[in-house]
């Protein structure tokens, strides 16, 4: 039988997927209200989220660190697609 649990990391993109709208900025307190995970764990998984996935946006503006996604689903970063030769290309 399969394990059905998910991990804090998991439940976190699930929400970003499932429940944020496209471009609507969410302030990290009201994704601590709305997921119950301490402020520290969604802080730390958000900037892991940024370095490994695209459509995905965390920054901090002002005193206030928010969250959006650009797409309906983010999704892990590829490293083989064509934009990558175009960075490679202006490192030459």
């Amino acid at each position: 039988m399969t394990n059905l649990v998910k991990t804090g990391f998991e439940k976190i993109i699930d929400f970003f997927n499932d429940e944020l709208e496209v471009n609507q900025p969410i302030a990290i307190a009201e994704v601590v209200e709305k997921t119950g995970f301490s402020w520290s764990f969604i802080k730390k998984t958000l900037a892991k989220i940024s370095n490994d996935y695209d459509g995905f946006h965390f920054e901090k503006s002002g005193s206030t660190w928010i969250t959006w996604k650009d797409r309906d689903h983010i999704i892990p970063k590829l490293e083989n697609t064509c934009s990558r030769f175009l960075d490679d290309e202006d490192e030459c």
